[in-house]
């Protein structure tokens, strides 16, 4: 199984880029550039038909923002290659940390609403309290959780066995409470102060954290006294008209979701996808939507129209405002409250394509991208339904090329 430990993000793949010559990286540019040019000719369905097939890509659902508003969706390939089932427009894929977005915005309509203090000590809000025992003394607050500089760190080896993989998939059977106490809390039973707290104190260090996003879950029911799926229902994704986009497997209403589709070699050293269970993990507020490229849109159209949905206010432009600026630039120049504005932390990518706020995600069997321009008001999606390209050329096509090509129809 691959982890997110491995490749949470496209972050974590750029290695491989960061071992190509200059020389290399020079030439791949040029090659992309006269791409992009002479592909301006072909339709954007016939870009993403040939791109997928040349890839190899299992499924993928794509749609840019043009103006302020959805403009195009395209759904291609299969949404399980034992079926032969093909992905449609109802389709719902799995987007791992695309998904921490809109966390994010449901603690932030809470800010919005004057319910909570983003500087305030998480304690002020929890049953229990939770501190980096390096430093006891040093309060740990929501602004911290939102943008990975709490201190707060993944331990892989408890959470990656929690993954419902392996044994049949669904959602996971612990809940939010019982994850946070028994990891954060001294004598639970994935406690352990060396792998789950840094070194350094809270605010002085960024390092991405996928259990500070399950903290923010767990919060929110704090704050709220609803689960965090229910409130997320009621407060985020009705108001947007997000009709089809769910925390939890159990409450999908329907058959129509993109299996996972993970590389692996067979007895005979043959590589193939397998075709992995819909799966679930405790710390699901930071990676287990399932939503549509159509849905997602409507967060990308809510940060690039300031707050309005449908000409009506549904948070404040100054709070969208707040969330697109950054927040520690002492301790990282690049990272708002969720956006990041550096998320593909490559000169190369860079080079080719304008600094947006954007977010990536990977899981098991999934991969996606997102980023959005508010001074033009559009934006770009991509969900995979099959592992995260690990080769250069896959990489360049998914995270830069299609990328790229969906904001330029979006600026013609």
């Amino acid at each position: 199984m691959i982890s997110r430990k491995i490749f949470y993000s496209f972050q974590s793949a750029v290695v491989i880029i960061s071992q190509i010559s200059l020389m290399a990286n020079i030439w791949l540019i040029f090659i992309g550039l006269s791409g992009c040019s002479a592909s301006k000719k072909e339709d954007i369905n016939q870009y993403f038909y040939r791109n997928m097939e040349k890839a190899g890509f299992v499924g993928l659902q794509a749609a840019y923002i043009e103006g302020g508003e959805l403009a195009w969706t395209g759904n291609f390939g299969q949404k399980n290659l034992h079926t032969g089932e093909e992905v449609n427009d109802s389709t719902v894929f799995m987007i791992a940390s695309c998904s921490k977005p809109i966390t994010a915005l449901g603690m932030m309509k809470l800010f919005d609403e004057g319910q909570i203090n983003l500087d305030n000590d998480i304690n002020d809000y929890l049953p229990f309290k939770i501190a980096n025992p390096n430093y006891p003394e040093k309060i740990i607050t929501i602004r911290m959780l939102l943008t990975h500089t709490s201190s707060l760190m993944d331990n892989w080896d408890v959470m990656t066995p929690l993954y419902t993989l392996g044994g049949g998939g669904g959602d996971s059977p612990i809940s939010l409470l019982g994850l946070i106490e028994k990891y954060f809390l001294k004598g639970g039973e994935y406690y352990n102060e060396e792998m789950n707290f840094a070194e350094y104190k809270p605010g002085s260090q960024k390092a991405y954290c996928n259990m500070g996003y399950a903290l923010t879950g767990l919060l929110i029911e704090m704050i709220t006294g609803d689960s965090f799926p229910a409130y997320m229902q009621k407060e985020v994704f009705k108001p947007l008209g997000m009709n089809n986009t769910y925390w939890l497997l159990v409450d999908i209403p329907h058959e129509n979701i993109a299996r996972p589709h993970e590389m692996k070699a067979d007895d005979a050293g043959q590589v193939k996808y397998e075709v992995l269970d819909n799966y679930g993990y405790p710390d699901y507020p930071d990676g287990q939507i399932r939503t549509t490229v159509s849905d997602y849109s409507q967060i990308l159209k809510l940060m690039v129209n300031n707050g309005l949905v449908n000409g009506k206010p549904f948070i404040r432009e100054e709070t969208i405002q707040e969330m697109l600026r950054i927040q520690y630039p002492d301790v990282d120049k690049y990272q708002a409250i969720s956006w990041n504005y550096n998320e593909f932390d490559h000169w190369l990518y860079y080079l080719l394509i304008p600094r947006l706020p954007a977010h990536t995600g990977v899981d098991p069997g999934v991969a996606t991208v997102t980023c959005f321009d508010p001074a033009n008001k559009t934006g770009a999606v991509i969900f995979l339904n099959n592992s995260a390209p690990s080769a250069f050329g896959t990489m360049k096509l998914f995270y830069m090329d299609m990328v790229k090509r969906l904001l330029n129809e979006a600026r013609k």
